[in-house]
């Protein structure tokens, strides 16, 4: 029974205490709660117990915007870094397919020099077949026969 009434009187607070009332209600509370404190708290007492808050405040400002701006150079040093060996790679990477196409282009000057080598021998061997019949019908069949 004492849960249901704390979540009966959270339920019912909820509707008094909004985001939109306190928007509305805030500069109220802002003078009303400037004023208890000069009223309460002497000017001897209070306004160093302000600079103080106020140093605080300022303090913890840079020390949040420090680390900001440090993890920024970190992100900054880590990308140059990573963009360093992502060059190098790059490099490597360029220079295996520069070697890559130069043997391939070894292998195919090779293989046109066999080539026309092989015809050449072909052609060569065709001429000498040629020059063979051509000097035997010079010559003649018939000098042999009759002598």
């Amino acid at each position: 029974d004492s849960r249901r009434l704390l979540l009966l009187n959270i339920s019912t607070m909820a509707i008094f205490f909004t985001r939109d009332n306190f928007v509305l209600a805030f500069p109220l509370l802002a003078v009303c709660s400037t004023y208890a404190f000069f009223k309460f708290i002497p000017l001897q007492y209070g306004l160093p117990v302000l600079g103080v808050v106020a140093l605080t405040i300022k303090a913890r400002n840079k020390i949040i915007e420090s680390r900001s701006t440090d993890e920024h150079i970190d992100k900054t040093i880590v990308q140059d870094l990573v963009s360093d060996e992502d060059a190098f790679a790059a490099k490597e990477n360029e220079k295996a397919q520069k070697k890559l196409r130069k043997t391939e282009q070894k292998l195919r000057e090779r293989l046109k020099a066999e080539r026309r080598n092989n015809a050449n021998k072909k052609n060569v061997a065709a001429d000498e077949d040629d020059d063979e019949v051509i000097t035997t019908f010079a010559k003649g069949t018939r000098g042999k026969k009759g002598r």
